[in-house]
């Protein structure tokens, strides 16, 4: 057990957990984007798919990574499948361990050496990720899930799922604003749980504060997490 292990439960009895999107805050999605299109490219050459359906998936797999707003939300799940649906088939899709933020697993880490719980919430399930993170990190991951994010609804499942664990939600993150919204719009969070990490410049600090989102920021180990808490984002007992 790490020396600066605490013992910390929200107020209503249960153990905080903070949640992250895989893709951006803790996986390099312009990186390991570029390395799959790369293979997709040769790949759907080879089965002989239609070179302008090939260009489709690519430009529309581009415009996600870059946080295009009408390539995000409920569209994201088909752009995903046309592009890495094949590369999955065939066993090509690049490693989680080629791409981790850096940020992103110090946060992690911090997170669990403090006692409190980390889950990842995906568009996607990502059975490959809990053994391509570092071991100590890996090992004390909570659930990975794999949800519409557009939707408040998916937040809710989560959260409630959590719950029967005997888990409480207290915080998301994301790279994606129509993910963050939706989580605002479940009901869910409390002011300052929202957590906006600037990866590509798709949105402004003053886009994503005019939809509710109270933290932006440019690096995750600016976010404090361990000391919400104290500071009464939750309150501790």
């Amino acid at each position: 057990m790490s020396a600066n292990k605490r013992n910390i439960i929200v107020k209503s009895g249960l153990a905080p957990v903070h949640c992250f999107d895989l893709w951006g805050p803790i996986v390099d999605s312009d990186l390991l984007g570029k390395i799959s299109i790369e293979r997709y490219r040769v790949l759907a050459k080879s089965l002989g798919k239609i070179p302008e359906n090939i260009e489709k998936a690519v430009s529309d797999y581009v415009d996600l990574m870059h946080g295009e707003p009408w390539a995000t939300g409920e569209k994201k799940s088909g752009i995903i499948d046309a592009l890495e649906g094949p590369l999955n088939e065939a066993g090509l899709s690049p490693s989680y361990a080629d791409g981790f933020q850096e940020d992103g697993l110090y946060v992690l880490r911090e997170i669990l050496d403090a006692g409190e719980g980390v889950i990842i919430l995906s568009s996607k399930e990502a059975p490959k990720l809990r053994t391509a993170l570092p071991e100590d990190i890996g090992s004390r991951l909570g659930t990975i899930y794999g949800k519409n994010k557009s939707k408040p609804e998916s937040f809710k499942e989560v959260y409630d799922a959590e719950q029967a664990l005997k888990r409480m939600l207290v915080t998301h993150t994301a790279d994606e604003l129509p993910e963050l919204v939706a989580a605002r719009k479940s009901g869910l969070f409390q002011s300052g749980a929202l957590i906006y990490i600037n990866r590509n410049d798709s949105n402004s600090e003053a886009a994503v504060r005019e939809e509710g989102i109270d933290k932006y920021i440019n690096d995750l180990k600016n976010v404090g997490y361990t000391h919400l808490l104290e500071n009464k984002i939750y309150t501790k007992i």
